[in-house]
């Protein structure tokens, strides 16, 4: 699916992006990522389906629909890649970014689709899995019930969302004895507002 949003500024850093329309100086939505490009393929893959039009992100999609929306990086937090970072730097990373979206969800609170959003403060702990489990709870939705593993399906989305077709996808975790016809619906009709994480297999 073609591409109708306009991306500016460095995707491939860690900090604070905005979704705006073109011409326009305020942000319709203001987000963080330890990976900011992790999230643009997150938001165009919603996007290009249409999966925000029911959603408080109703707002994106017209704009969207309309060729007329503008993702950029609003404020890059580190120098250092996030692939060379320990998990407990990550986590840090995480909760200053929570700190700086929280101001920017603030400064255009006039605009924003999200300035009801709550920003989660992320606290280190050793426990890989629960960071997964926090950037859920932000997105204010809770996952179906399902016998995957949410990591596994969190690669899966990011596979999709890079290129992957679904057999391909299969073969990969073919181990898991999941199945295409799952694998499809995956961003459709399941597990539609978990974000995805890229696996650590893949450099």
């Amino acid at each position: 699916m073609r591409n109708k949003m306009e991306v500016l500024g460095n995707i491939y850093v860690a900090g604070i992006y905005g979704i705006r329309c073109k011409g326009h100086d305020s942000y319709l939505y203001i987000g963080s990522a330890i990976e900011i490009n992790d999230a643009l393929s997150r938001h165009l893959y919603n996007l290009k389906r249409g999966l925000y039009a029911n959603t408080n992100k109703a707002v994106l999609q017209k704009y969207y629909d309309m060729g007329e929306l503008v993702f950029e990086t609003i404020k890059e937090s580190s120098d250092e890649k996030v692939s060379n970072m320990t998990f407990e730097q990550k986590e840090s990373l995480h909760e200053a970014l929570s700190v700086l979206e929280e101001f920017y969800i603030k400064l255009y609170s006039k605009s924003c689709c999200n300035c009801q959003k709550s920003v989660t403060r992320h606290s280190s702990n050793h426990d890989k899995f629960s960071t997964y489990k926090r950037r859920q709870a932000n997105t204010g939705s809770n996952n179906p019930h399902s016998k995957y593993d949410e990591k596994m399906i969190a690669e899966i989305l990011w596979l999709k969302s890079n290129g992957y077709s679904n057999k391909q996808i299969e073969q990969i975790y073919k181990d898991k004895g999941i199945k295409s016809n799952y694998i499809c619906a995956i961003g459709l009709t399941k597990w539609i507002y978990l974000e995805p994480i890229k696996p650590d297999y893949i450099a």
